[in-house]
């Protein structure tokens, strides 16, 4: 096993809605073995957790602490040359538009782009990301498929193949673009550990977050926050793997 599988399979682990379930299940395990007291103590543990973290105020305040850290670039600069839009994932199924191949996050990455591309067309867009998933085709490929179809034409497109994740992808810019003005768009809780790994690779691209989660954080919450909702453990999720993944990226460098 790589230390890139390990580390993507122990992140996964750690992830709360996949160890809370896992403690669940090692409650009723010990609860069959007759450990009533540790089964329960465990149980009780994670069904509190998963109710707290089912809340808005909870999880949006554990990823809202990533997504803050840079606001979204509505004017692009007049100096810029290249955008630069990081991977996320894609599944080919011919049946389906590429807006539906292509997972939420790389759709809205791509959008982002092309709107701030329309600002300043003399810049060209580099679309990274590999065929991870063993799709049979890149996903560089998706995603300027997508910015085809919103009108930005093949010779403004560049195609960043063979990448597996944002380190290699900083590596890469630095590379062959350490010359170039860069506007870097990635999902806003993304960012922060985007740019420190530009950063590291010498290179000072412009944030340009997209594909925020939190809404409105300083507005007053309403009874309606306090509605718990599975869907909401996602944000937990999410906020969960930037900071195990920001730590290990400190461990690293």
């Amino acid at each position: 096993m790589s230390l890139f599988t390990l580390k993507k399979l122990l992140i996964s682990l750690a992830m709360p809605s996949t160890a809370l379930c896992l403690l669940l299940v090692l409650a009723l395990l010990l609860l069959l073995f007759k450990w009533r007291r540790l089964a329960l103590l465990l149980g009780s543990s994670s069904l509190l957790l998963i109710f707290g973290l089912s809340l808005y105020p909870v999880s949006g305040a554990m990823l809202q602490h990533w997504e803050k850290q840079y606001a979204g670039l509505q004017q692009l600069p007049e100096d810029t040359e290249l955008i630069v839009v990081l991977g996320c994932l894609h599944y080919v199924d011919p049946k389906q538009p590429i807006t539906s191949q292509l997972l939420p996050c790389a759709t809205i990455k791509v959008a982002e782009a092309v709107r701030l591309w329309r600002q300043q067309p003399q810049a060209k867009i580099l679309l990274s990301g590999g065929d991870i998933q063993h799709s049979g085709i890149q996903h560089a490929d998706m995603l300027a498929q997508l910015a085809l179809d919103l009108g930005v034409p093949e010779t403004q497109l560049i195609r960043s193949y063979q990448l597996k994740n944002t380190a290699d992808e900083a590596a890469n810019i630095a590379r062959h673009y350490a010359d170039k003005k860069l506007v870097l768009v990635t999902q806003a809780a993304h960012m922060p550990r985007a740019m420190r790994l530009f950063e590291m690779q010498g290179l000072q691209p412009v944030a340009a977050p997209t594909d925020y989660l939190i809404k409105n954080w300083q507005a007053d919450f309403t009874w309606r926050n306090f509605i718990p909702s599975l869907r909401h453990i996602a944000k937990a999720d999410r906020a969960v793997y930037e900071g195990l993944a920001m730590f290990w990226l400190r461990l690293a460098s």
